[in-house]
């Protein structure tokens, strides 16, 4: 598989991972792909599971890259038992995470569909790393009116639906879920 492939294939999982940053762990020796006669980079498998390996260490586990290069026994080793939990985020880290351009971020914010906050969850970064990936698919903040109009509409129904009701909290979280998953099978459905 050729650079470009492999990028379009990890930023599913690792939105922040760029042709660049590839180039960078091969410049530091940790990633060896294959070269063809011309030199073009053929990553296996292997490779692929290999670069998941150090990005999640990288960034769910905060282990720096030196760290990772001097303790080669990371990269082969289970460390899953010992993943840290992260419940708050710095703006800066929220946005590395997810792989989400700051200045994307300033105009979700100008366009109102995000807000400057001091401490961001593991939600806010699950939602960014989304945004990311339309973003990266060439979908634009002006594009997420029809988005935010849907999600809007459906909030304001549940609201009236429940508003005089003594359905259980857990109860209308399942709801709103449910009716999140038929939206997406109904913009899915077309494709």
């Amino acid at each position: 598989m050729n650079i470009g492939d492999t990028v379009k294939l990890i930023k599913k999982e690792y939105p922040s991972i760029t042709i660049s940053r590839i180039r960078f762990l091969e410049k530091e020796g940790l990633i060896r792909p294959k070269r063809s006669k011309g030199g073009t980079r053929s990553f296996s498998d292997k490779d692929i599971v290999r670069i998941k390996k150090i990005l999640d260490l990288q960034e769910n586990q905060f282990f720096s890259l030196k760290a990772i290069k001097n303790n080669p026994k990371l990269l082969t080793g289970n460390t899953s038992n010992s993943k840290i939990v992260i419940r708050e985020y710095s703006q800066h880290d929220a946005l590395k995470k997810a792989g989400l351009r700051e200045e994307d971020f300033n105009e979700l914010i100008e366009y109102k569909y995000e807000q400057n906050k001091e401490i961001y969850s593991q939600h806010d970064v699950e939602r960014f790393a989304s945004l990311a990936y339309l973003f990266s698919l060439g979908l634009g903040v002006k594009n997420l009116s029809v988005i935010k109009s849907m999600s809007d509409r459906g909030v304001g129904f549940f609201e009236t639906y429940f508003h005089n009701s003594d359905n259980d909290p857990e109860e209308i979280k399942i709801a709103i879920h449910k009716f999140s998953e038929i939206i997406g099978s109904y913009i899915l459905e077309d494709l």
